[in-house]
């Protein structure tokens, strides 16, 4: 059967940066092929999707070796415009391809380029809104969507040209668990009505039950294991990848060990963060309403919830994003509208989901610097506050980070650059909207560790889709949904909840299961690692698996 991609010992120089992002990659998907491509952040993953999509050479001025074949044909000689009803993508963030100012003007919007009639152009919005599950936002602005709906937007868009083959960069980062799952049925679908799917993804255990054919695993640019699945987990980086929690009790004596979480000041009576009787909305849209809810300040609090349930547009109250249409926002015990910009900066360092929104300086010095010198700090405190910032997310290993334009890293670095950004103002709060995403499993755990470990951060409130994220780190879960708190409780208290899974659509994972299993409610939370030791002791020692798969 002929393959619809491959790509034949490919390597990539960009000529903006002259790093070499990716060093003899091959991959071949034909029809009926899911392919999973993983590997830690910055392995040149993306790069391989702008090889596959056509990005390279036609958008990114880069030095290519190997070949790259769409349908037998070669990427260089055809027009982005030939390549795109062919291959069809979607960008690990969707805001880079909505165009359209509606959702039915941006699912129209590729098939109004080919000049299609109008009638088969609206039976086509029809048809994939109703398999993505987006039929009651056609008539919303974009502009107004979360990100994870705008994720399901874009995939639609996708799918409307009705391309042969689809490739899709973190499809999970921005996607409430129910979403990402119908996500994921769809592309196995596609697949299965022989169409060939190339996904980049973290988070593996969820892509494992959609059956990929093939597993891609790149380090440093370069591939370090090509088969199926069964050998990728026996040879994956366990602290790298996230793995299902049974394959972490298998490999319990190669797990790393897990640092001492920081001590932490005791609690006071006093909320960081106080909503009493509190609605939240935009225009005449109400989004949250009756919320009562005290965070305190020495929390580490996570926030979960399906796309659009407001878990951002609860958070933003705190820093006055968003005022109260009613009720009251109190921070520290005073009405956060009596606060100044000033204080309210050096109480919370908020990080948005979209790193653009932040991003906007010339290089990455200049952008650690702009908030601190607008307090009034000196040059020595700014620089000594940005490098240590820098050392908190791990971009300080990064070749001339200071002087390299921020838009040049990658998105995943993007994100943990604003984090930098927040660090290096000193709040006593961070608040950080999806900060993981596009991270891998290490990157994740000593990001994780070094901000909570900041020196002026006494507590954290993040908004997240990945459950296990929420289990491994905080003290405290408030479930959003159907427009107001649906939940607050324990992690342990909150995995013993069965019900509640499945009615807020979140994701019972693996470990979810393990912290049920395992761990009494009112027990703290193990980090996974060490919980996945404690259970091997417990476990009989399995025959030695065969080999048959052969890393690259």
């Amino acid at each position: 059967m002929t393959a619809l991609i491959e790509v034949r010992d490919a390597s990539v120089r960009y000529l903006s940066t002259g790093q070499t992002a990716l060093r003899g990659a091959g991959l071949t998907v034909r029809p009926g092929d899911l392919a999973l491509v993983s590997g830690p952040s910055g392995c040149g993953k993306s790069t391989l999707l702008r090889l596959v999509n056509g990005l390279i050479p036609h958008s990114y001025r880069a030095e290519v070796t190997g070949e790259v074949l769409i349908g037998g044909l070669p990427v260089a000689g055809r027009t982005i415009r030939e390549l795109s009803t062919v291959v069809g993508t979607m960008l690990q963030d969707p805001r880079k391809q909505i165009v359209g100012t509606t959702v039915a003007a941006e699912i129209a919007f590729g098939p109004e380029n080919l000049g299609l009639p109008r009638a088969e152009i609206r039976e086509r919005i029809a048809e994939v809104a109703g398999r993505v599950g987006i039929g009651h936002l056609l008539d919303r602005a974009t502009a107004g969507l979360s990100g994870g709906e705008l994720q399901m937007v874009a995939f639609a868009g996708v799918l409307a040209m009705r391309p042969k083959a689809v490739v899709v960069d973190e499809p999970l980062a921005n996607l409430d668990p129910a979403a990402g799952l119908r996500l994921m049925r769809e592309l196995r679908r596609f697949a299965d009505e022989g169409g060939a799917v190339v996904v980049v993804e973290h988070r593996v255990e969820e892509i494992l039950e959609f059956s990929p054919t093939q597993v891609l695993y790149l380090e440093e640019g370069a591939p370090r294991y090509q088969g199926p699945v069964e050998g990728f987990l026996r040879v994956a980086p366990v602290g790298h990848v996230k793995l299902p929690f049974a394959t972490l009790v298998s490999r319990a004596a190669e797990l790393p060990a897990v640092p001492e979480p920081p001590a932490r000041a005791a609690d006071t009576t006093t909320p960081r963060l106080e909503y009493r009787g509190v609605s939240l909305g935009y225009g005449e849209r109400t989004v949250l309403s009756g919320v009562d809810l005290a965070l305190g300040p020495c929390e580490r609090v996570a926030v979960l919830g399906p796309n659009g349930a407001g878990k951002s547009t609860l958070l933003r109250a705190a820093v006055m994003l968003i005022t109260a249409s009613r009720g009251e926002v109190l921070v520290d015990g005073s009405p956060v509208a009596e606060r100044s910009v000033r204080n309210l900066a050096t109480t919370f360092g908020y990080v948005f989901q979209n790193p653009g929104q932040a991003l906007f300086s010339a290089t990455v010095g200049q952008e650690l610097a702009f908030g601190p010198r607008n307090l009034g700090r000196d040059p020595e405190e700014i620089d000594a506050d940005a490098r240590a910032a820098l050392r908190a997310v791990l971009l300080d290993d990064e070749k001339d980070i200071m002087d390299r334009p921020p838009r040049t890293l990658s998105f995943g670095q993007q994100r943990r650059l604003t984090v930098a950004l927040a660090l290096a103002m000193r709040p006593r709060t961070l608040i950080l909207d999806e900060p993981t995403a596009g991270q891998d499993l290490r990157t994740t755990t000593e990001f994780m560790g070094h901000a909570l470990a900041a020196p002026s951060v006494e507590s954290l409130y993040f908004i997240t889709h990945d459950v296990d994220l929420a289990l491994t780190y905080a003290d405290r879960i408030i479930v959003v949904d159907q427009g107001g708190v649906a939940a607050d409780a324990s992690p342990a208290e909150l995995a013993a909840e069965g019900a509640l899974w499945s009615r807020a659509g979140l994701a019972a994972t693996s470990l979810v299961a393990a912290v049920r299993d395992h761990l009494p409610a009112s027990g703290a939370i193990a980090h996974p690692f060490d919980l996945a030791r404690r259970v091997s002791l417990l476990t009989p020692s399995p025959s030695s698996p065969t080999e048959g798969t052969t890393p690259s």
